[in-house]
């Protein structure tokens, strides 16, 4: 998942570089068995989709299409606050200003998925980006 600006060009000058490699695919690996020629290009072909795909989904957050999050875990509730935070169009400084944190500590919980986040921080965030909790447990 792309977090933030400097992850999405890194990310997009990468996917270039796939797109390119993936142009001269052909021609370098003409030398290679037809097998080994079509294995090295689906391979090609996988991580360039990868990579669009982060990119569609960083972008349509940062443009706003996304407005609701719905997880079945709480193991993924991480991610919805990157989500949001990205979808609010908050950079990660502008969400550790809100909270007097070094924009540091930010980049750390998104990177580690906010473990060791005590449960008040998480809450203090989701605050911060004007999420509304809706809990609901079910027995299984």
């Amino acid at each position: 998942m792309i977090t933030n600006e400097r992850q999405y060009l890194i990310t997009k000058a990468e996917a270039e570089r796939f797109e390119l490699a993936l142009n001269q695919a052909d021609e370098q690996n003409k030398k290679l068995h037809p097998k080994l020629r079509k294995a090295a290009r689906e391979g090609l072909e996988s991580q360039l989709q990868e990579l669009r795909e982060s990119l569609y989904e960083y972008e349509a957050l940062r443009a706003g299409a996304e407005t609701s999050f719905e997880y079945d875990s709480l193991i993924n509730l991480p991610e919805g606050l990157i989500k949001a935070r990205i979808a609010r169009g908050m950079t990660q400084k502008q969400l550790a200003e809100s909270l007097n944190l070094q924009e540091q500590q930010i980049q750390r919980y998104e990177a580690t998925l906010y473990k060791g986040a005590a449960l008040e921080r998480i809450e203090a965030v989701a605050k911060v980006l004007g999420l509304r909790e809706m809990v609901r447990f079910e027995l299984g």
